[in-house]
């Protein structure tokens, strides 16, 4: 008895199911460990340092254009600001997972993530690491957040993405339809950006092997030396900031 093979290609409302619901983890999860670690934890680590500094740092403004020693509506803005970083970055991990072996993701995107945003926080030049004290500990948790940002998205989307859901509902809708609104009401940039995305999912759709190109023996490696260089790049401008300041 011969079994027949059928080629049968998902409904197309199947198939922006699974990517929105893919889509969503990485938003949700990217945004909470943004609000959790990047805001609250920086808020905390502030709050250390305007502690063991002198008391002439209370009422400066920071780098950011925070009032040290002050809580104020613009710690609001951090957590929103933070927390829509957060999601930007859950959406790259989303990206770049397939590219790093499962029992390393954590670690990558901990080392990453330290790397490139200490490097983004850390300032020879700004006020922040010249007036508040001791500079080792401001360096170590400007640091250390990012980093244990990268540790805390990568579990919650793994453990997310490894959690068999049902179909999409409003859960899964509305954050991806506010994240969408917020990046077209960036402008023409924006709106590029959405165009972009909607155009490789329908080519995804269209021409699944183009999604396989992806996953490819010679784009993992590729993604790979990407990542490592980047990364390298990062903690080599760290290291040079982190020298002069200390």
């Amino acid at each position: 008895m011969r079994t027949e093979e059928m080629d049968v290609r998902p409904d197309w409302r199947d198939d922006l199911d699974v990517s929105l619901r893919r889509v969503q983890t990485a938003i949700v999860g990217g945004f909470l460990a943004g609000v959790l670690v990047g805001g609250v934890g920086g808020r905390i680590a502030m709050l250390i340092l305007r502690l063991t500094s002198t008391p002439s740092v209370r009422g400066i403004e920071s780098d950011d254009g925070f009032v040290i020693g002050q809580v104020s509506g613009a710690t609001m803005f951090l957590l929103i600001f933070t927390g829509a970083l957060g999601a930007i970055g859950g959406l790259v991990y989303l990206g770049v997972r397939g590219w790093i072996p499962p029992r390393w993701r954590t670690a990558v995107a901990g080392v990453a993530a330290g790397a490139i945003g200490g490097g983004a926080v850390v300032d020879p030049v700004g006020l922040d690491f010249n007036r508040l004290a001791p500079l080792p500990l401001a360096v170590a948790m400007f640091v250390a957040i990012p980093a244990a940002y990268g540790v805390l998205l990568s579990v919650l989307v793994e453990r997310r993405l490894a959690v068999e859901r049902p179909p999409s509902n409003v859960a899964v809708w509305v954050p991806c339809v506010l994240f969408a609104l917020a990046i077209a009401l960036t402008g023409p940039t924006g709106v590029a950006i959405l165009t972009a995305a909607a155009i490789v999912w329908i080519l995804h759709r269209r021409v699944p092997r183009l999604g396989a190109v992806w996953t490819s023996g010679p784009a993992v490696w590729l993604g790979r030396a990407m990542i490592g260089a980047v990364t390298a790049l990062a903690a080599y401008r760290l290291v040079g900031d982190a020298v002069d300041i200390l």
